[in-house]
């Protein structure tokens, strides 16, 4: 069997009981030692390969623990609308009308990432800029956070939506002064137009997570958890991808709401598969998001156009209960999106009721971003033994909006990683990706920051170390999905993911933290992405 020496390096290991070592023997796809260099040697046994890592720093494989592969691979086709790409509504026409020059007349447009809180004119873009640049052409772009989304005339055309179409639940078609639709879909509005545009195929939805992955592994991920599996041809890409393609990353596969009644019926149960492609949790939605002020809340949002806006329940407490009780008395763990403080209650509330109903010791079921928090949820969350699936990248990349939408009291426990982490709440690090950038040094720097896009303080009383939020994308990444004997620390016999960083990211100034260079990743034993390595030599 292969065995691989990684020597003169530091190692932050994530056991505690050897949190430091200098020295990995990799034998297969395990970690058969972990230590000293003289010990390395002896452990292993003649013609082994040894790496000098040159004084590099080696830490767990990164666990994105909830992001959306397919849609990020996809994405990487559309038109670019993030900050700073485009900075203001002339700058998302200007790239929107030079795609549709060089599209057929009549098909269709995608583009995704706006922040209207980023964009000089503070609002959404219309139909009306949309038809100024491509009025034979629908055209579909996607907020950044996914949940909302703008569409122009030729697109409400195929829908059929007027001024007339009543709003789904969880969802709103918003209309002009005159009652006209202004364009902007939110939330399950968006399944409106959905069905107008053309499916990918399953060989796009096989190079979607290729993509993806080339991308992950470049950044020392090595365990994703794909946060909403909602078709059966979704299914079979992460199936394809994994064992066809040769896609390295291991996935954990949340399957989707509309595919719940199937895989029960087919007595399919979490953790099904292996530690390359597994059956995770049930994902469900209860609420919007922050940003597009749709997440359902107990106090209104600031400076929104309706004084009242309490944000959008997906499904009213009594439909969230039933679901989550079928998907747990089925044996599941179950993942609910929940931003809102006012959703967060409701989610624990049918967790609860789940749970008298059927005791379960270990359930580990999430709240996925489990955003605007207040103590007595927290408290909860920690007695009922709810993980936190957070997305730190959040506060760079959007906490300026959330300053605005909630104010500076509200937002200092939204959020809130050291209130949960102090609290005894397991706290899980992600990005949500493609909603933000998938780099996990990006999500540690902004945990250890705790400022905003713009430089601004956001809540500098929950900052964690940079230890800690190397756990919550490692350790606590994989006890999210109950592989925390398989993976997340670098100990014997586990399986040897790991990610080679240039230097210690905790020796670098925390604005300085999301630039470290990531040399290599390995997954199983094996090298799946290298970069240049000054002073590494392998003998």
């Amino acid at each position: 069997m292969r065995e691989r020496l990684l020597l003169n390096a530091g190692m932050l290991t994530m056991d505690l009981d050897r949190p430091r070592a200098a020295a990995l023997v990799l034998v297969g796809d395990r970690i058969g030692y972990v230590g000293d260099v003289d010990g390395a040697r002896a452990f292993a046994h003649p013609g082994a390969t040894e790496t000098d890592l040159g004084g590099a720093f080696v830490v767990p494989g990164f666990n994105e623990a909830h992001n959306h592969m397919i849609g990020f691979g996809l994405t990487l086709a559309q038109v670019d609308c993030r900050f700073p790409t485009v900075e203001s509504i002339a700058e998302i026409q200007a790239a929107i009308g030079e795609r549709a020059a060089r599209t057929p007349t009549g098909a269709w447009v995608l583009a995704r990432g706006y922040d209207d809180n980023k964009l000089a004119e503070r609002r959404h873009p219309s139909r009306g800029d949309l038809d100024a640049v491509a009025p034979d052409h629908p055209v579909f772009l996607v907020n950044g956070s996914g949940h909302l989304a703008v569409i122009n005339t030729a697109a409400l055309r195929l829908a059929g939506i007027t001024a007339r179409t009543p709003d789904p639940q969880g969802g709103q078609v918003v209309h002009d002064e005159t009652g006209e639709p202004t364009g902007l879909l939110l939330e399950t509005a968006q399944e409106l137009i959905r069905p107008h545009i053309p499916r990918p195929t399953g060989d796009d939805l096989v190079d979607a997570l290729s993509l993806c992955g080339e991308r992950y592994l470049a950044a020392g991920i090595t365990s994703s958890q794909t946060a909403g599996v909602n078709s059966a041809a979704e299914l079979t890409a992460h199936q394809v991808a994994s064992l066809e393609r040769g896609l390295p990353l291991r996935t954990s596969l949340m399957i989707g709401q509309p595919l719940l009644p199937r895989v029960a019926e087919l007595g399919m149960r979490g953790g099904l598969g292996d530690h390359r492609l597994r059956v995770g949790p049930i994902k469900f939605f209860s609420d919007g998001s922050l940003i597009g002020r749709t997440a359902a809340v107990t106090e209104p949002f600031l400076e929104d156009p309706r004084p009242d806006n309490l944000g959008l329940e997906m499904m009213p407490q009594d439909e969230l209960d039933a679901v989550v009780r079928q998907a747990h008395d089925a044996g599941y763990q179950v993942a609910t999106h929940a931003i809102g403080d006012r959703a967060i209650g409701m989610v624990l509330d049918a967790y609860e009721r789940a749970l008298a109903a059927g005791p379960r010791p270990d359930h580990r079921h999430r709240i996925e971003h489990c955003g605007i928090l207040r103590p007595d949820l927290i408290a909860r969350l920690a007695a009922m033994g709810v993980l936190a699936v957070s997305q730190p990248v959040f506060i760079p990349e959007y906490g300026d909006g959330f300053l605005r939408h909630l104010g500076w009291d509200r937002c200092q426990l939204t959020y809130p990683f050291r209130s949960l982490l102090d609290g005894g709440v397991t706290l899980v690090f992600s990005s949500d990706c493609p909603v933000s950038a998938f780099e996990p040094l990006k999500g540690i720097q902004a945990a250890v920051e705790e400022r905003t896009g713009s430089g601004s303080p956001y809540a500098p009383a929950e900052a964690l170390t940079v230890e800690e939020a190397i756990r919550a994308y490692t350790v606590a990444g994989a006890h999210a999905t109950f592989e925390e004997h398989q993976k997340g620390a670098l100990k014997p016999g586990m399986l040897a993911d790991l990610a080679v960083l240039a230097h210690d990211p905790a020796t670098v100034p925390p604005s300085e933290i999301a630039a470290v260079p990531v040399l290599a990743t390995v997954v199983g034993g094996e090298t799946v992405y290298e970069a240049a390595m000054a002073g590494a030599s392998s003998s």
